[in-house]
């Protein structure tokens, strides 16, 4: 271990010692939400005026010791949103942390300013920060204000892609995204599968219902991080976090021998990858767990499963352990205790202050008094020394304001995350063939919804002409669309042929399926395009067609110019898995025809509905008007350009024919069907 390192943290361990936390200053950097004159992050206060507490001595220094390295196990929350609070700053600099979570800033440069200060705060401490954000909540939502953040595609997306380069492209992003603002850690990516419970509402950030998928996007998200300085961690072991009713809390239910290859799947392929932190949630585990504690305080869980059986030697990190969950059930300094003692090195919050503060005295008073072994204190204090240097952190360089602003203006970023939503548009319903939609055929036209109408009206006027807009303006501040509203909209629909309706999650979607309704009763012909979780469709099924893009409404210029395209028929194209083996002889012609194992749009269902909307499922257009150009490769050194080649064999073997289709935006896509000729 690096001695000099170490030394330098045992300094910083000395200085912690005084608990005396209700002894604040009030000094320190603002603390206000409201930005500065001038709106320069920069302009806060000098975090030098806060004074690190003086050194102990004596009996106190072993004390001191110990509480230094009991704070060294938290992961605090900040909740400043231009830079830390003045509390927060003091509470940093009395207890040097694990490291430090941002919840939202409202621009890129915002982050790269509130980073360069808890970097300054770290070159005092002598302690190196991990600096961690969840980058799809990373963004302020402002009603009626632009949001200056690239919309990324959600992991759902990527489950409705089926498409691992895809997931690169988005691992990419997330990477170029965080090194641009100054972090170091990503919350993530989440590994919980979609939930089991039909009742649960279910959300975006999941990998959808397919383990051995999930498990592909986790590594292939793990090394990119990895590959790009990021350290990852894994959120929601042993999953079930997505099983969640009401205010119940989340329950793992799958029974435990089928736990392996279903919801514990994508964290196997986290660890055998040497994922560096792995998170453990607050879902309650009873299939796993007799006495059904969170899973972050079971151990069971940590210590039996995730350490014992799956193996995983890196760090374990624990929580929110002040959750509504937990705290309803007990005491959050408790809560820590039982935490470390599972096995958990690092004790995750959502806050940052009194509540750590006391957590950290309890720990130290456990420890103390016997009831937690000091060892187990140690164990985790070494893992995070070892993270942290191995890591090397405290080289990194402080990030600029200038490369953080570029994730606004820069035209590539927007570019990418586009070709990444557009693979998993799914067509859910089409009848009568109203989709694409075409000139003459669908026009006149009209728009509306709650969201993106004003984008979606402009994207197709471009392809067909006639198109009118109405706004649902009162919706996303009541939460649902109510009846006024619903008469507006059918009370002009007045020789229109097709209404889109945007729709997407809210509060509450009843209002939504009473429009479509309405509609549908005023003679209109109806395309709901659906933002978010598909769950709430099955109730609105009386509409013409359905498309659905997996995104948080809120955030949706990606989603609304991939879904605009679909509409009017610019899909792009996925392969089809190869179903079965090509068994031919020497010198026998075979035809391949590529609209026979292509889809268009490329998106598939990543959840089942129930009914017929079972995970996997999508419609279909036909394939072959967007198709064009098309290579095929027999494996054989032969080839082919034509949609339908015809191709023999001369002798027999094992081969891969491979076909690579261009669709008209120029995006490039293949797969490959074995062939065995004897």
């Amino acid at each position: 271990m690096n001695g000099i390192f170490l030394g330098r943290w045992f300094a910083v361990i000395v200085l912690c010692a005084t608990p005396a936390w209700a002894q604040q200053s009030g000094s320190g950097l603002a603390g206000t939400v409201n930005p500065p004159p001038g709106r320069e992050p920069s302009a806060l206060s000098d975090p030098s005026s806060v004074q690190p507490p003086e050194t102990p001595s004596g009996p106190k220094q072993e004390a001191a010791i110990l509480r230094g390295k009991i704070a060294q196990l938290m992961l605090v929350t900040l909740n400043g949103l231009y830079g830390p609070r003045s509390e927060e700053t003091e509470f940093l600099l009395r207890y040097p942390p694990a490291g430090l979570v941002i919840p939202v800033v409202v621009e890129p440069r915002d982050a790269a300013e509130y980073i360069k200060q808890l970097r300054g705060l770290e070159s005092r401490t002598g302690s190196p920060l991990l600096i961690g954000a969840q980058l799809y909540d990373l963004p302020r939502r402002q009603h009626l204000f632009k949001i200056p953040f690239v919309q990324l595609p959600t992991l759902l997306s990527l489950a409705a892609s089926s498409d691992l380069d895809a997931t690169g492209k988005l691992a990419k992003l997330t990477a170029d995204h965080l090194n641009a603002m100054g972090f170091n850690l990503n919350l993530g990516p989440r590994l919980n599968l979609a939930p089991t419970l039909p009742s649960a509402a279910g959300g975006v950030d999941n990998l959808g219902s397919d383990p051995r998928f999930a498990a592909e996007v986790a590594g292939m998200i793990l090394n990119t991080l990895e590959s790009n300085g990021i350290i990852a961690m894994p959120m929601g072991f042993p999953g079930g976090g997505e099983n969640r009713t009401g205010q119940s809390p989340a329950t793992l239910l799958t029974p435990k021998i089928h736990l392996m290859e279903q919801d514990l799947l994508p964290f196997r392929q986290a660890i055998e990858q040497g994922a560096p932190l792995l998170h453990v949630g607050d879902t309650l585990v009873p299939t796993l767990d007799e006495s059904s504690p969170p899973a972050c305080l079971s151990r069971a869980v940590i210590h039996e499963l995730l350490r014992g059986e799956l193996g995983y030697e890196g760090v374990v990190v624990a929580g929110p352990i002040d959750s509504p969950d937990i705290q309803r059930q007990r005491d959050t300094a408790s809560a820590a205790i039982m935490a470390l003692d599972a096995g958990a090195d690092i004790v995750y919050w959502s806050e940052t202050g009194q509540k750590v503060a006391r957590a950290i005295e309890a720990v130290a008073a456990a420890v103390e008094k016997g009831l937690l072994k000091r060892d187990r204190i140690e164990e985790a204090f070494e893992r995070i020394v070892r993270l942290k240097t191995g890591r090397k952190l405290a080289e990194r360089s402080r990030p600029g304001s200038y490369k953080a602003a570029s994730l606004e203006t820069s035209a590539r970023y927007p570019k990418e995350a586009y070709e990444v939503e557009r693979r998993s548009i799914t067509v859910l319903k089409n009848s009568g063939n109203i989709l694409p939609l075409e000139s003459g055929r669908s026009t006149p036209a009209g728009v509306t919804g709650v969201f993106g109408v004003e984008e979606m009206t402009k994207l197709l006027k471009r392809n067909l002409k006639a198109v009118v807009q109405q706004n649902i303006q009162t919706a996303q501040q009541l939460g649902d669309i109510e009846d006024f509203e619903i008469a507006r909209i059918t009370g002009n629909i007045a020789g229109l042929k097709t209404v889109v309706c945007i729709l997407g999650t809210m509060k509450r979607n009843q209002g939504e399926a009473r429009l479509v309704r309405k509609l549908k009763e005023a003679g209109a012909r109806v395309v709901v395009v659906w933002l978010g979780h598909p769950r709430p469709l099955v109730d609105m099924l009386e509409a013409d067609g359905i498309v659905v893009a997996y995104c948080d409404p809120t955030m949706c210029g990606a989603s609304i110019k991939a879904a605009a395209d679909v509409l009017v028929g610019k899909c792009p194209l996925a392969v089809l898995p190869a179903m079965r083996v090509l068994r031919t002889q020497p010198g026998r012609e075979e035809t391949f025809h590529a609209p026979d194992v292509l889809r268009a749009p490329a998106g598939r269902l990543p959840v089942s509905l129930g009914g017929a909307f079972v995970a996997g499922y999508g419609v279909s257009y036909d394939p072959e008007p967007f198709i064009k150009k098309v290579e095929w490769q027999f494996g054989d050194g032969q080839r082919a350009s034509d949609i339908r080649a015809v191709h023999a064999y001369a002798s027999p073997g094992r081969y891969e024919a491979v076909l690579t289709v261009t669709d008209r935006l120029g995006e490039t896509t293949s797969g490959a069907f074995p062939v065995v000729v004897e």
